[in-house]
């Protein structure tokens, strides 16, 4: 017998309903906020992901099933949504906003435990080329995610929506050095990826799951320090939006996603019994940035991805 490649998994019965169950609520919800389905490549250039979700992200370094074709061009197996519908509505040179949704497999490399496979599956929804200083959008994406998970987690399931704001490029800049200067104090305590990290992106170093750089990133220097006045507006607002619609909310200062193309709003969703993001629900935030880095013009981007496998268990 042949058997089936490890963290890859058969739904059948019970478990497949279930997935069902889950997808067509997400379907529902998307459309309710009127985005529409767009149904994204499975293999793409690795180039695409290189270039947007970070050469050192744990992602990029460790997690992708990459291979060369036959004619020695470099591909991946998709292991995140974003990239491709924003590259998607760059190729497609749209002038006006665009609602998306998605539901697909994504492919990552890790170590199978519960609720994370190496084929799992996400859905998400983006908006793409909204007002510059509107955080209408923004918002709509929380209530979206909000809605999903209130029609389809076990009603005894308590979550939370735990929220930062990562400023701007320039804002992280000024913010980067400080980090750097204090992770350099405490080098001898940092793992290994984290040491590598230092000098190229010291803000992935906030996003470790290795406990002693857990411990050490407690006492480090805040964003919220660095803002700009207008992220911080921004962020004020959409806390009071939070507040105002008795969405659960906690503001985490070192919240930064594992991502390098968010700027400003980041979000994960965590059960109130959460260890951390390595339990979220789901997540996302902002990608101003994004749509320059594929070659396309400055496109106000936000956006949220859903972990299926992890809402499936609470159940």
């Amino acid at each position: 017998m042949v058997d089936s490649v490890r963290g890859i998994r058969v739904l059948d019965g019970e478990e497949a309903n279930k997935y069902l169950e889950i997808i067509n609520i997400f379907h529902n919800v998307a459309q309710k906020y009127d985005c529409r389905y767009i149904k994204l490549p499975t293999i793409e250039k690795d180039e695409l992901f290189t270039r947007t979700v970070g050469e050192n992200t744990d992602i990029v370094t460790k997690q992708m099933f990459s291979f060369a074709d036959k004619k020695g061009r470099n591909l991946v197996l998709r292991p995140e949504g974003t990239a491709g519908v924003v590259r998607h509505h760059v190729e497609m040179n749209y002038n006006n906003m665009n609602k998306y949704y998605y539901s697909d497999q994504m492919f990552r490399y890790e170590r199978p435990q519960k609720g994370r496979y190496r084929e799992f599956h996400q859905v998400g929804a983006e908006i793409i080329g909204y007002e510059t200083g509107s955080v209408l959008e923004i918002f709509s994406i929380l209530q979206l995610s909000n809605d999903f998970l209130e029609n389809c987690v076990p009603t005894n399931t308590k979550y939370r929506f735990e929220i930062n704001s990562i400023g701007s490029s320039d804002d992280r800049k000024n913010y980067n050095k400080e980090l750097t200067a204090y992770f350099k104090k405490n080098i001898t305590k940092l793992s290994d990826d984290s040491v590598n990290r230092l000098d190229k992106n010291p803000l992935r170093i906030l996003d470790s799951k290795d406990k002693n750089d857990i411990t050490i990133s407690k006492d480090a220097p805040k964003i919220s320090e660095y803002r700009s006045d207008e992220s911080n507006k921004q962020f004020s607002e959409l806390t009071q939006k939070l507040k105002d619609s008795k969405i659960p909310y906690l503001e985490n200062p070192h919240l930064v996603r594992g991502l390098d193309y968010y700027n400003d709003f980041t979000f994960e969703i965590v059960p109130e019994n959460s260890k951390g993001s390595q339990d979220a629900l789901g997540g996302g935030g902002q990608y101003d940035d994004l749509s320059n880095l594929l070659g396309g013009k400055e496109i106000n981007g936000v956006g949220v991805a859903f972990g299926v496998d992890r809402i499936m268990e609470l159940s």
